[in-house]
C-alpha cells in the first residue's frame, strides 16, 4: 500500500510541475502557420492559472496586435501593467513556497526585459492606431522603467531599441531635442551593451542629421569622425516624406530545464535544476524594402535571444544561491522525517523533492526572436510596397505585398509585419 502512495504522489507531482512553455505547442504551430487568430482563440479557450495570469495577458496582447486588434492588445498590456504593479510586493507564503517546492509556485512578475517590452508594442499599437500622442505617453513611461531598471542591482541590459523607438517618435511629433536624447541614449546603449549588435547605420545617419540641424557643431564633428558616413546619405533629403517598416521576425527563445546534482552535508546527491534558453529557429538572413523604384535593405535593431540570454546570466549568481539553499533545506527535511519516520518516511519526503525541483521556464513566448527596420526617403505621393524576404543561402524565401503606400510630405509613415517561418525544418 505503501508503494502505490508513493507512485501515486509522485504521479500527482509530476502532473503539476507541467510547464507553461510545455502546453504552448499548438499555438505556436498556429503562428508558424501564419494564423495568429487562431493562435489568440487557443490562448483563449485555455487560460492559466493565477500565477500564471501576467503571461497569458502578455500573450494576448501580443496575439491580438498581430491579429490588428489594437485597441485590444492595449487594453491586455494595461491589465498587464497593473497587475506587475500589485505583484511587487510578492506574499511571504509565495516566497515560502518558492524556497520549500521551486520557483515556479510564485506569481510571474516577468523578467526587466519583458516589462520594458510592454511599453514599446503599446506604442507600437497607437502607431498603427495614428495615434501619436499615446505613443508618445509610452516612450516617456519607457524612460521612467529604464531608470528604475538602472537604479537597482538586476543587472539589466538594456535594450537600446527602447530608446531609438522614442526617438522616432519623438521626431515623428516635431520634438527634435528630445529625439536627439533619445537618440543619444540608443547610441550609448547599442555601444555599450554586450549582444554584439553594433550601432545600425539608420541611428548614426539620424545622430548626424539632428546635431546638424540643431546646431550642435561638436557634437556634429564627434559623430562625423566616429561613423566616416557619407552625409548626402543621412536622410536629409528636405521636401521629403519616409517610409519607417519594421520587421518582427520568428519568435522569442523558450526556456527549458537543465538538470544539476549537488552534494550536501549528508553525501547523498541532490538534485537542482535551473532555466536555459534554448533558440527557435529563423529562417531568414535578411530582408529588403522596396517602395516604387527605390529599395533599402533592413538593419537588425533589437535581438531578444541575445538579450533574453544576458538577462538570464545576470540572474545566475542569485539564482543558484536560492537553488543550493533549497537543496540544503530538503536535505535537511529528509533528514529529520527519516529519523523520526523511518526509511520509509525519508524515501517518501525525497520523492516529493525529486519530483518538485523544476527550474521555472516561464517566458514571453510570443515575443519576437529579433526586429528588423528600414527606411526609405520619398517624394510625396502614391506606390506600390512590398518587403523581399531572403533564406540562409541568399534565395528569395517570400515576397510579401504592402499593398499602396501615400507617401507625405515632412511625415513619417511606420508599417510593421511579421514573420515566423511556416514550416519546421527536418534535422
Amino acid at each position: 500500500m505503501s508503494k502505490l502512495l508513493c507512485v501515486g504522489l509522485l504521479l500527482v507531482l509530476l502532473s503539476g510541475c507541467a510547464s507553461y512553455s510545455s502546453s504552448f505547442q499548438k499555438i505556436e504551430l498556429l503562428l508558424e502557420q501564419q494564423k495568429p487568430k487562431e493562435a489568440l482563440l487557443e490562448l483563449e479557450q485555455h487560460p492559466r492559472s493565477n500565477k500564471d495570469k501576467l503571461l497569458y495577458l502578455l500573450d494576448k496582447a501580443m496575439l491580438q496586435r498581430m491579429s490588428g486588434l489594437y485597441l485590444e492588445s492595449n487594453a491586455s498590456f494595461e491589465e498587464a501593467k497593473a497587475l506587475i504593479d500589485k505583484l511587487q510586493g510578492t506574499s511571504l507564503v509565495e516566497q515560502a513556497g518558492a524556497l520549500t517546492i521551486n520557483d515556479s509556485t510564485m506569481s510571474y512578475e516577468g523578467d526587466d526585459f519583458e516589462q520594458v517590452s510592454i511599453h514599446i508594442y503599446e506604442a507600437l499599437n497607437y502607431i498603427a492606431l495614428g495615434q501619436l500622442d499615446e505613443a508618445r505617453v509610452e516612450a516617456l513611461q519607457v524612460d521612467v522603467r529604464l531608470k528604475k531598471l538602472a537604479e537597482g542591482e538586476s543587472g539589466y541590459v538594456e535594450d537600446a531599441f527602447s530608446r531609438y523607438l522614442a526617438g522616432l517618435i519623438y521626431e515623428a511629433e516635431g520634438e527634435y531635442d528630445d529625439a536627439m536624447i533619445a537618440y543619444r541614449k540608443a547610441y550609448k546603449a547599442y555601444k555599450n551593451n554586450k549582444l554584439n549588435m553594433g550601432v545600425p547605420i539608420f541611428l548614426q545617419q539620424d545622430l548626424l542629421r539632428l546635431s546638424k540641424k540643431l546646431g550642435l557643431a561638436d557634437e556634429h564633428e564627434t559623430f562625423q569622425k566616429a561613423f566616416a558616413l557619407d552625409e548626402s546619405a543621412s536622410l536629409s533629403q528636405k521636401g521629403k516624406g519616409e517610409v519607417v517598416l519594421l520587421l518582427f521576425d520568428s519568435l522569442a527563445p523558450i526556456k527549458r530545464s537543465v538538470s544539476l546534482l549537488v552534494y550536501t552535508d549528508t553525501g547523498i546527491p541532490k538534485r537542482i535544476s535551473m532555466p536555459e534558453y534554448q533558440s527557435r529557429p529563423s529562417y531568414i538572413s535578411r530582408a529588403r524594402l522596396t517602395v516604387g523604384t527605390h529599395s533599402m535593405d533592413a538593419e537588425l535593431v533589437d535581438d531578444f535571444d541575445a538579450i533574453a540570454r544576458a538577462s538570464l546570466e545576470s540572474h545566475k549568481p542569485a539564482m543558484i544561491a536560492r537553488l543550493l539553499a533549497r537543496a540544503i533545506l530538503k536535505a535537511n527535511i529528509s533528514k529529520n522525517a527519516q529519523k523520526q519516520g523511518g526509511e520509509l518516511a525519508g524515501f517518501l519526503v525525497d520523492a516529493v523533492a525529486m519530483a518538485t525541483e523544476t527550474a521555472d521556464t516561464r517566458s514571453w513566448l510570443t515575443l519576437p526572436k529579433s526586429i528588423y527596420l528600414s527606411r526609405l526617403m520619398l517624394e510625396p505621393g502614391v506606390y506600390p510596397a512590398s518587403l523581399t524576404l531572403f533564406g540562409k543561402q541568399g534565395e528569395v524565401m517570400m515576397v510579401m505585398d504592402l499593398g499602396q503606400v501615400e507617401i507625405n510630405k515632412g511625415k513619417k509613415l511606420f508599417m510593421e509585419k511579421s514573420f515566423i517561418a511556416p514550416y519546421r525544418k527536418s534535422n
